[in-house]
């Protein structure tokens, strides 16, 4: 019974070695499937400093876990971080951006990704320095500054202080005034407090208003060049035409200089003949009158019939003919 009891527990043994030995070669031959081990998840991200990351740091998404660190390396003049992704649910764009933050008061660090861009970051992808950000250290920054202040010359800060002082004691006659008049200004600026907001929020109005008459003023400033180029042209126009009415006016007074002679006889006569017009206005007016009566009449004499007799007085009287008989005869 013990024999068969030995022997049952030899082949469980021989069956698990067995099983153990196969899943071992199959995860040979798989590694890079196995996540946090193998590369066909892994995501390179590109940092100009490390920030105190390592490998085993979180990889978070909005405060959500979402994978591991897997190595953090130096590639030339920027660090190198292998991320591997946990979570198959998450989807990465082709603009994903990564930072370096702190999660713990201690200085842990942790690989912050904000997921950007329509298409996808798959496995194999780098993300480059260029949409990265690393933080300060406090944890480094407090060590440097450590280390710089123990290099610092304590005896020559010393003396540097020393105749900081002594020039303080020696301009306090004229520091004193200039205090004085530093606190009368913050005075002032504190006691005219609220007018000074009231005028900055003034001017983000109108700021706002500018800013959202843009294109108004755009085409004012564009229609104010135009018209500015128009009446530079129209300039050049009007000292054309002043020229040309120079011009004009020269040659006039030398027309007129010429035709003196003719112009000037001429023009006397019209006088004259203007003078007996103005001298018999009255005769003529008178006659227009009478003609307007023997119009009537010789109107009604002629409406009366076919025919019709008109006499004109002293028609056959030499002194009535011979201005008509004058006018006639050469």
């Amino acid at each position: 019974m013990s024999r068969e009891t030995s022997a049952d527990r030899m082949a469980v043994r021989g069956i698990i070695g067995t099983l153990v030995i196969a899943l071992v070669v199959l995860a040979a031959m798989n590694i890079n499937k196995l996540p946090l081990i193998g590369n066909n998840d892994v995501i390179e991200v590109q940092f100009a400093e490390a920030g105190g990351l390592k490998g085993g740091d979180s990889v978070m998404i909005s405060g959500a876990q979402v994978g591991k660190v897997r190595t953090v390396g130096i590639d030339g003049d920027h660090v190198v971080a292998e991320i591997v992704l946990t979570d198959d649910s998450v989807r990465l764009g082709d603009r994903t951006e990564a930072r370096i933050i702190t999660v713990t008061l201690l200085g842990r660090a942790a690989v912050e990704l904000e997921p950007r861009g329509s298409g996808d970051l798959e496995a194999g992808d780098s993300i480059p320095v260029e949409r990265t950000s690393s933080p300060y250290n406090l944890t480094s920054t407090l060590n440097e500054l450590t280390e710089t202040t123990a290099e610092i010359d304590k005896a020559q800060l010393a003396a540097a202080l020393d105749q900081a002082s002594k020039t303080l004691n020696a301009s306090s006659p004229d520091l004193g005034p200039a205090l004085e008049g530093i606190t009368s200004l913050s005075r002032a600026v504190s006691s005219n407090d609220d007018e000074l907001r009231s005028l900055v929020a003034r001017a983000n109005g109108v700021t706002e208003v500018l800013a959202s008459r843009d294109q108004q003023i755009a085409s004012l400033l564009g229609s104010g060049r135009s018209l500015l180029s128009e009446l530079d042209a129209r300039q050049q126009v009007v000292v054309d035409l002043l020229t040309s009415a120079r011009t004009l006016s020269s040659s006039l007074r030398v027309l007129l200089k010429d035709t003196d002679d003719v112009l000037g006889p001429a023009l006397d006569e019209l006088d004259g003949v203007v003078d007996l017009l103005n001298r018999n206005r009255k005769n003529l007016q008178a006659t227009i009158t009478g003609l307007r009566g023997y119009a009537t009449a010789f109107g009604e004499a002629i409406s009366s019939g076919p025919w019709f007799d008109a006499y004109i007085q002293n028609l056959t009287s030499p002194a009535t003919l011979a201005p008509i008989i004058s006018g006639v005869l050469p």
